[in-house]
């Protein structure tokens, strides 16, 4: 974690610093306000500890704000960059061809055009973040099943229910559970985000949904930063049964839940062995396997996994980056007879409260099967 912090920091500061140099060679300030926007961007980089620094101080208010000012510029600057270096490049060829000899003006507009677009895509990603869709799969199965041959199964991840992610924001995706009328709910990871003593209140807004089969849930990696008694806690009081390495038999299906790599990573997760070993046995029943990262392991003998993680890359052009690392990144993947994956982009945000071109969305998975004679 602290690596990845560490990373970050210098690549967030990097970008920082590009906009800070390209916006001086258009502007030409010095001094003052030079030392002024420095210290400005100094505070911003730093956003993301700040959040947590105020949080572990209870002081929410502060906190949110700066989630919010620091998040959405982080997403500013981020789409700036993009832009500006894809400018750069066209100024750069046009250069080349011989008719661009007087090009600082062309340059200039080219950063203008850059700050233009980061606005424009920030402000939509904004809005189009809390517009929560429904994704809706249909999934058959030659296993029996009670409930007349079919169950439905709805799927959320990454809520990252926190600072940004609570209140109306929450009960806007909890609505569309509510409205698909769930026979199991299940939560693949990240529910959580950041320190807990704020949100344990938002584990009531879960409760009043009560599934016929019941409501499972896994750790993300994010559970595991958030502190993970606590986030047993805020998971248990949501009305959740969480699986950690465990199984349970319901309805006709037999839920595996995987704990989150995070865990062995920190040295705090329990002995796999068992759990791999129940998964590679061949059972009678449909075999739903709930695992955060989008990682297919050979020998997993499973019907359908339930992943999320990935966000979709949650801010273009992230999905290029997220690819990289996980190459199922998003949508339903046919694995074999009988064997799929569906890793979907999540229901809320991590960092800036933004989505572009990767809509937040449940999933409602219909399992159709052969009926009880």
């Amino acid at each position: 974690m602290i690596f990845f912090i560490l990373t970050f920091l210098c690549l967030f500061g990097g970008i920082n610093f590009y906009a800070f140099f390209q916006a001086r060679s258009v502007f030409h300030f010095s001094g003052f306000p030079q030392t002024i926007i420095i210290i400005v961007l100094i505070l911003l980089i730093c956003a993301p500890i700040l959040v947590r620094v105020a949080e572990a101080y209870h002081q929410e208010f502060l906190a949110r704000a700066i989630a919010y000012i620091g998040y959405m510029w982080m997403a500013f600057v981020f789409l700036f960059f993009f832009f500006n270096v894809t400018f750069e490049i066209i100024v750069f060829l046009y250069k080349l061809t011989g008719s661009g000899n007087g090009s600082l003006p062309l340059r200039n507009i080219a950063f203008g055009a850059a700050i233009f677009l980061a606005l424009i895509f920030v402000v939509h990603g904004f809005i189009d973040a809390k517009q929560v869709r429904v994704k809706t799969l249909q999934v058959k199965t030659e296993k029996i099943l009670p409930n007349n041959g079919k169950i439905r199964i709805v799927q959320i991840s990454d809520v990252h229910v926190g600072l940004i992610i609570r209140n109306k924001r929450l009960q806007v995706i909890l609505d569309r559970v509510k409205e698909a009328k769930p026979d199991i709910l299940v939560s693949t990871g990240d529910l959580l985000d950041g320190e807990l003593d704020n949100v344990m209140p938002q584990a009531q807004q879960f409760v009043s949904i009560t599934p016929k089969y019941g409501k499972y849930a896994i750790l993300g990696n994010h559970e595991y930063y958030a502190g993970l008694k606590r986030s047993l806690e805020f998971t248990k009081a949501a009305g959740f049964e969480m699986l950690r390495d465990d199984v349970r038999h319901i309805a006709g299906i037999s839920i595996f839940g995987a704990d989150d790599i995070t865990g062995r990573r920190m040295g705090i997760s329990k002995d796999k062995q068992l759990f791999e070993k129940m998964l590679e046995q061949q059972g009678n029943g449909f075999v739903l396997l709930l695992k955060h990262q989008p990682f297919v392991v050979d020998g997993e003998n499973f019907n359908l996994q339930l992943s999320g993680h990935t966000h979709g890359g949650q801010i273009f052009p992230f999905m290029l980056v997220t690819r990289l690392f996980f190459p199922k990144n998003y949508g339903y993947y046919e694995l074999g007879k009988n064997k799929s994956v569906y890793i979907t982009r999540g229901a809320g945000t991590w960092g800036p409260p933004v989505r572009i071109f990767a809509p937040p969305e449940i999933t409602v998975i219909d399992l159709i099967g052969n009926k009880i004679n």
